[in-house]
């Protein structure tokens, strides 16, 4: 365990900063000059008590004990740097290897992880790691060190005694090993009991407006207390459930330093050892158990971190998607499916299954059927938030897979009902679609996404600071801004999950004439929620059960009388007037 976390630098950082172990070098050598004073000690109790102080002897030995501590001082100066420097070094590289190594994870899997599980593992155990290598390594080996020099320099000088000294080693031992299980045991419930409270606390401040209008907030409060209270207890077991096995340690060093005086006097009264030996040994007996407690408490928390090393590791273990070594781009943007198959993970049954479609470059394609027939997951095979099973897509003869992540992400903008905007300007929100674009081309994509008008209004117009996922603006405002952040990319493909699904009509207005604009001359693919807002698709997709089994333009579907004109009746009843004026057209 002390191995694998030591060499764990590697693995995580990529490589291992050679501070750390110059910074361990310096630390056994401030243990070696922590230790010399107490030899240095008994030479001069031994010169004192037995009447044989040479002035010259003693002005050598207490140069001696001054140089001890001023090689001391200049041994901790040197490792504390080296130690902090060198762990604050590789642990900023290893959590830029983890980010990065998030990056390239599936979408889908991400969407599948509960923000506060995750949290837990990039906040808490990464903080465990780094605070390991830059606390305890240095404290564990110095404090390793030092009881065994005590204890062989206590052997050398009165074996006898020093084997009482250490008679108390086999019960340390044996807390230390049970103290360990309890530890490892209690410390995987609180970390589960941690990520779960953090998960909960996240979910009840999201979504507290919501909860709110549907009168659950007390009942969001009630689980949020629940996981806390659990947390609590996990907390309160890790640090009481050690304490009988602490209490027996201190017992046993009480009762072998009571027999270490007694045995001690007994051979003082002999005439088998000498006044400054058993002083010697009154001295420096509780230093030795102390220093061999406290290794025993450092190697509980180097098991604790290696359980934190381990769950790093189950998160770099997840399979990240596969790259081609160089991304081949596509010429042309139409998009195929050849016999795609995707089951989620846990389903009984696949998603999609043999799914053969095209959607021909430069035209405006869409996606409509019943809850569950796969939409949803055909729009996110596409931007690869999972890569499919068996099968092909191909944007432009190239398999997504030969395309790559960062390839495909230059060639697709994608609109969902689910806005997500930051803690920043409206400028730089905007701006998170092409960077480098200069005010005066965001302004111009604004315009042509209708929410120019609006974001002059903001207090500060574009610099306005928006609040944590834009709820200081309406629905209809963060919808245009995000088509806005599509129109500034550019992307010659958009994914469209329709954005006026829930909006109020003078907003799905204005929304309606920024995606007249997104689409223009792009390869665009809509989820229909209202079948009203595709009468005029060049193409529609009806999917059913992860199959396609109708695909035309309206009229024609409709004439066929099949699913989607049931659809239409089912779908199409809040809109009849526009629904006859169709069918009629």
């Amino acid at each position: 365990m002390l191995l694998d976390l030591l060499f764990a630098g590697r693995e995580l950082a990529g490589y291992h900063d050679p501070r750390i172990r110059r910074g361990l070098l310096w630390a056994t050598a401030e243990a070696v000059c922590a230790f010399l004073p107490y030899p240095l000690l008994y030479l001069l109790l031994a010169d004192l008590l037995l009447a044989r102080a040479d002035p010259t002897r003693t002005g050598w030995i207490a140069l001696a004990l001054l140089a001890t501590l001023l090689l001391r001082m200049l041994c901790a100066r040197q490792a504390m740097p080296a130690l902090f420097g060198g762990a604050y070094a590789m642990m900023g590289q290893a959590r830029l290897r983890v980010a990065d190594h998030l990056r390239r994870l599936p979408l889908g899997w991400l969407q599948t992880q509960r923000n506060g599980h995750l949290s837990a593992v990039l906040a808490n155990d990464l903080q465990v790691v780094e605070d390991l290598w830059s606390h305890s390594l240095g404290v564990f080996f110095g404090g390793l060190l030092v009881p065994v020099l005590l204890s062989g320099f206590l052997l050398w000088v009165d074996w006898r005694l020093g084997l009482l000294v250490l008679a108390c080693l086999p019960i340390a031992v044996l807390m230390l090993l049970s103290s360990q299980r309890i530890l490892v045991t209690q410390g995987n419930k609180l970390a589960v009991a941690s990520a779960q409270a953090n998960a909960d606390l996240l979910e009840h401040i999201q979504g507290l407006n919501v909860l709110r209008s549907l009168g659950q907030a007390d009942a969001s409060r009630r689980q949020l207390a629940d996981s806390l209270e659990t947390l609590r207890r996990a907390a309160i077991r890790i640090d009481v459930w050690p304490a009988p096995l602490v209490g027996l340690f201190g017992f046993a060093v009480e009762i072998g330093f009571a027999l270490l005086l007694w045995f001690g006097v007994q051979r003082l009264a002999a005439g088998q050892t000498d006044a400054s030996t058993l002083l010697l040994f009154a001295v420096l007996a509780l230093p030795v158990y102390r220093q061999l407690f406290e290794v025993g408490l450092a190697f509980l928390l180097l098991r604790f971190a290696h359980q934190s090393l381990l769950r790093i590791r189950g998160l770099l273990a997840v399979p990240a998607l596969p790259e081609p070594a160089t991304s081949q781009l596509p010429t042309s943007h139409d998009i195929r499916f050849e016999q795609v198959r995707f089951t989620y993970a846990g389903a009984s049954k696949p998603a999609l299954d043999d799914l053969d479609l095209t959607l021909p470059a430069n035209s405006l394609t869409a996606l409509v059927g019943p809850s569950g027939a796969g939409k949803t997951t055909l729009m996110h095979l596409i931007a690869r938030l999972w890569d499919v099973d068996s099968g092909h897509i191909r944007i432009g003869g190239v398999d997504l897979r030969t395309l790559g992540s960062d390839g495909l992400q230059q060639q697709i903008a994608m609109v969902f009902q689910d806005v997500q905007l930051f803690n920043v300007s409206v400028l730089e929100n905007l701006r998170i679609g092409r960077p480098d674009a200069s005010r005066e081309t965001v302004e111009h994509a604004a315009r042509l996404a209708q929410a120019h008008a609006f974001i002059e209004r903001l207090p500060q117009g574009y610099d306005t600071l928006l609040d944590e996922n834009g709820s200081n603006l309406s629905g209809g405002e963060r919808q245009r801004l995000s088509i806005a952040r599509a129109l500034l990319k550019d992307a010659p493909i958009v994914l469209l999950d329709e954005a006026t699904a829930s909006v109020d009509p003078s907003a799905e207005r204005l929304i309606q004439q920024a995606l007249a604009e997104l689409v223009k001359g792009r390869t665009v693919l809509v989820i229909a929620h209202r079948l009203h807002s595709i009468q005029h698709a060049d193409r529609i997709l009806v999917l059913e059960d992860g199959r396609l089994v109708e695909e035309g333009r309206h009229t024609e579907l409709l004439q066929r009388n099949g699913r989607y004109t049931r659809l239409w009746q089912q779908m199409g009843k809040d809109l009849p007037a526009r629904a006859d004026g169709a069918a009629a057209s």
